[in-house]
């Protein structure tokens, strides 16, 4: 293994090999979080349960105005989610099919830009208050903390000078050997790893995301929060 292509990343101090994928890895890595019997939660499936929440709280605490307000807002927010792509514009030249292209994806962002705050809201309402919600988003949690794990017992190869890792009979770093990582360098490290299995934005989130996509993690920061007004 270690006459293999490596990839360095420095952590802590720290140098950490990881071994570049092979085609067969990310069904590997699915097949094994599969085996622990945890999935990932659909965007559908968050949206069909954001729906039903915001109507049963509304209908609780006796504002239909706002249960349709949360609503909008969420309709909206779900429907941006998907990029703009070539298949979706009819124009046939290619530079003006490019230029619409960079411009409809730029008015998305935007648009995911100014609901974030009102969304962040009413999600950690729906989080708090309604159950349902709040079982997709532990399941959510639940996936991404195994698929970090997994991937780094996965790509992993050795630490600094030191010789290959201890591997046991799937070819994932033995728990044991896991468990000498430090807790601190984890995160970067899955980050890392991820990077190599899935270079683009969308096989990443097959794997492992945070709450939302770069555009919206961006957003944080700039949106304003509108609180919702049931509770």
């Amino acid at each position: 293994m270690s006459e293999a292509i490596l990839h360095k990343k420095p952590v802590g101090g720290r140098d950490y090999w990881f071994r570049s994928p092979t085609i067969y890895d990310p069904a590997l890595a699915r097949r094994v979080l599969s085996r622990r019997r945890v999935r990932r939660p659909s965007l559908h499936e968050f949206s069909v349960a954001a729906f039903r929440g915001i109507e049963a709280l509304a209908e609780q605490a006796g504002l239909p105005e706002e249960g349709t307000r949360q609503a909008a807002i969420m309709e909206r927010w779900y429907a941006l989610q998907k990029p703009i792509v070539e298949d979706d514009l009819d124009e046939p030249d290619f530079e003006k099919r490019a230029e619409e292209l960079k411009a409809r994806e730029g008015e998305r962002r935007r648009g995911i830009e100014e609901l974030y705050g009102d969304v962040m809201e009413i999600e950690a309402n729906l989080e708090r208050h309604y159950q349902p919600y709040a079982d997709l988003v532990a399941d959510r949690t639940y996936w991404d903390d195994l698929a970090r794990i997994e991937i780094v017992r996965q790509l992993l190869v050795k630490i600094g000078d030191g010789p290959d890792l201890p591997r046991d009979e799937d070819g994932f770093l033995t728990e044991d050997t896991y468990r000498h990582v430090p807790s601190d360098a984890r995160f970067a490290l899955a980050t890392f790893a991820f990077g190599l299995m899935g270079p683009d934005e969308d096989q990443r989130k097959n794997f492992s995301s945070p709450r939302h996509g770069p555009s919206t993690r961006k957003a944080m920061t700039a949106a304003k929060t509108t609180p919702p007004r049931f509770h």
